[in-house]
C-alpha cells in the first residue's frame, strides 16, 4: 500500500460517517411505532441497527415482523424520514473543519452512499455539501451499490483521480470492500455505527478514531508539497 501522501482525493460515506442520522431514524422508526401502539425505543439502541439500513433498524424496532407487513412498516418508516432528515442529524465532530480544510487546499472530495437519492439530496443541499463535493454518489446512481466497486469507480472518475490516489472512508464493512475492490485506499472510522472491532472494518488500510485523524492526515499531505 502506498503512503498516506500518495493520497490526491477523499470519497466519504455519508451515514456514520460524514454525519450523525441516527436521532433523525429513531424519530421516523419511532412515529411508525406509535402507529402501532409501541413505546419509543432509545436513540442508542436504534443506532446499533443504522449501518444496516431500514431492514436492520425495523429488525430492532419490529423484530418478528411479518413478511407481509414488513413493505407497509418499512414505505412508513421511510414516509417519516424523508419528511425529517434534517430535523436533529448534524455532522460528527470536526467534519466541518476537515471538508473545509480539503476544499481550502483544492483536493476533490465526493460521497458515496447507499441511502437513495431521494433521501440523500435534501439532506447534502440542506448541509450545503452538494454544491461542494465534486460528486454524490447514491445507492441507486449505478445498478450496483456497495459493496460493489461501480459506485466507487465512478466517483473516482468524477474527481479525475486513478483510484489508487484515492482513499474511500466509511464505517460499514461494506465501504471497505468497496473501496479495496476499486483500487482504493480504505479507511474505517471508529465514531460511525459498525462495530470498528470486526473483521470487515479491521480490514480497511487505516483505521481513525476521530475526525481529527483525517484532518491531520490532510494537512500532512498538503505539508509534503502534493497540493499547489
Amino acid at each position: 500500500m502506498n503512503r498516506a501522501t500518495d493520497i490526491n482525493g477523499f470519497l466519504f460515506d455519508l451515514d456514520g460517517t460524514l454525519l450523525d442520522s441516527a436521532p433523525d431514524l429513531t424519530l421516523a422508526l419511532n412515529k411508525v411505532r406509535a402507529d402501532y401502539q409501541l413505546p419509543p425505543m432509545p436513540v442508542e439502541t436504534v443506532r446499533a441497527g443504522v449501518s444496516r439500513g431500514a431492514a436492520g433498524m425495523l429488525a430492532l424496532g419490529f423484530p418478528g415482523i411479518a413478511e407481509s407487513e414488513y413493505r407497509t412498516i418499512r414505505d412508513r418508516f421511510l414516509e417519516y424520514y424523508g419528511a425529517g432528515s434534517t430535523e436533529l442529524s448534524q455532522p460528527f465532530t470536526g467534519v466541518s473543519e476537515l471538508l473545509d480544510q480539503l476544499d481550502a487546499d483544492a483536493v476533490p472530495w465526493g460521497i458515496v452512499t447507499n441511502k437513495s437519492t431521494r433521501l440523500t439530496l435534501p439532506i447534502v443541499t440542506e448541509l450545503g455539501w452538494h454544491a461542494r463535493a465534486r460528486i454524490v454518489v447514491c445507492g441507486d446512481t449505478t445498478d450496483q451499490p456497495k459493496p460493489a466497486a461501480k459506485p466507487v469507480i465512478l466517483a473516482c472518475d468524477a474527481l479525475a483521480i486513478d483510484p489508487q490516489e484515492v482513499i474511500m472512508i466509511g464505517d460499514d464493512p461494506r465501504d471497505i470492500q468497496a473501496g479495496k475492490a476499486a483500487g482504493c485506499h480504505t479507511a474505517a472510522v471508529a465514531w460511525g455505527y459498525g462495530d470498528i472491532k470486526s473483521d470487515g472494518l479491521q480490514a480497511a488500510d487505516y483505521v481513525y478514531a476521530e475526525v481529527s485523524d483525517i484532518t491531520a492526515m490532510a494537512v500532512r499531505r498538503a505539508d509534503d508539497g502534493v497540493t499547489g
